[in-house]
């Protein structure tokens, strides 16, 4: 196992760091590489279906992809998990939201994203 799959903080920071850099650079394919192949990426707060599967996820991300890159507020580890509160770099007074990352390995087996609200959805 990598350093930056071994330590937490590092993950977060890498995926963070690729997610960002896409928006940059409009090219989500090395951010997409960090999804396992029956990756989940499910949203909360807006009407999308979840996706199954990292081609479907790379379509999402090639189709719509974001156009603001991410800050993060806060976040926690938790046994096989990280969630963490985001705020936008555009706007970052806008309530951004949160995100939960579940792993296997060095890769990302499932990924929700909440909009609107991290206080009522990541940190009761």
């Amino acid at each position: 196992m990598s350093q930056v799959a071994a330590e937490p903080q590092a993950y977060l920071e890498h995926v963070v760091s690729l997610f960002n850099r896409a928006v940059r650079e409009h090219d989500f394919s090395r951010f997409v590489d960090l999804f396992c192949d029956d990756a989940v990426l499910e949203f909360d707060g807006v009407p999308d279906p979840p996706l199954y599967g990292k081609p479907a996820i790379a379509m999402r991300y090639r189709e719509n992809p974001p156009d603001d890159q991410i800050r993060i507020d806060r976040w926690r580890a938790e046994p096989g998990r990280l969630v963490a509160a985001f705020r936008w770099n555009d706007i970052p007074e806008a309530i951004g939201g949160c995100f939960v990352i579940e792993r296997r390995g060095e890769l990302i087996s499932h990924l929700t994203v909440a909009y609107g609200g991290p206080a009522t959805r990541c940190f009761k």
